[in-house]
């Protein structure tokens, strides 16, 4: 009989997972190339560090806290832990313990001599009870419905730590990616800017040969059009560091 138990609960109900086949080649006629090997929950570390820039740093420190995607997939990891844990107690054996306290006064007999407790005009003793109940029970998984239960959602965290991995790598590399386009645009907004001067000296040279009669009305015209030109960058790149700006702000 021992042996027919035993026999049972190690049955599970279905057949195992397994991955279906799907060929590839060992290798391409392009050198450098290899089988894919997803590591999606490894961390990658401050990958950053490399530009050596203490306010990326900084901000790629704050992403844990502030970015909201991420906050949403840690949640969403927490809680698969949360139903592994759960899933494996059911393995165990449950207990229910039930408590209940009652307190009555009885009548005194007459003559009895029982005395009042607390005063009052009924005489009578106040007595208190109390109770206990202890339940226990345990359900074997003959049939591996826990077990099954359990590896799903071992899987389904396993797939949410996947998820929380990428969408803290995307955020790295999105804000990594905006600030290193704000510095341009910083540059670019310096350059432009000390061109566009240079442009309004070269415009003021120009009509003051045009004056002079040394230079053409067109030569004018041209040395305008190069500042406005210049100027209007200046404020298109101005526009889009402002956006980049709001982006690491998010």
């Amino acid at each position: 009989m021992c042996g027919a138990v035993l026999l049972l609960s190690a049955c599970t109900v279905g057949p195992d997972y397994e991955r279906p086949s799907a060929p590839v080649p060992a290798q391409y006629k392009e050198a450098g190339w290899k089988v894919g090997e997803p590591l999606d929950a490894l961390d990658r570390g401050p990958w950053w560090s490399v530009y050596r820039d203490p306010v990326l740093d900084g901000l790629e420190n704050q992403i844990d806290i502030s970015n909201q995607n991420i906050a949403a997939a840690e949640a969403a990891f927490r809680q698969a832990e949360f139903l592994v844990a759960q899933a494996r107690a059911q393995y165990f054996p449950t207990a229910t313990i039930d408590a209940s306290a009652q307190r009555s006064r009885g009548g005194g007999a007459a003559g009895s001599g029982t005395t009042p407790v607390g005063g009052g005009g009924a005489g009578g003793r106040i007595a208190n009870f109390f109770s206990t109940s202890t339940t226990a029970s345990w359900t074997p998984d003959l049939w591996g419905r826990v077990r099954r239960n359990v590896e799903s959602n071992v899987a389904s965290a396993q797939a949410s730590a996947g998820d929380l991995a990428s969408a803290r790598l995307s955020a790295q590399g999105a804000l990594a990616s905006d600030y290193l386009q704000l510095r341009v645009a910083d540059e670019l907004k310096r350059l432009l800017d000390a061109t566009a001067k240079a442009y309004a000296e070269s415009l003021r040279i120009t009509r003051n040969q045009y004056a002079s009669g040394i230079a053409s009305e067109a030569d004018v015209a041209q040395a305008e059009t190069q500042l406005r030109s210049t100027e209007a960058q200046a404020i298109a790149v101005g526009v889009t560091r402002a956006q980049l700006e709001h982006a690491i702000r998010c």
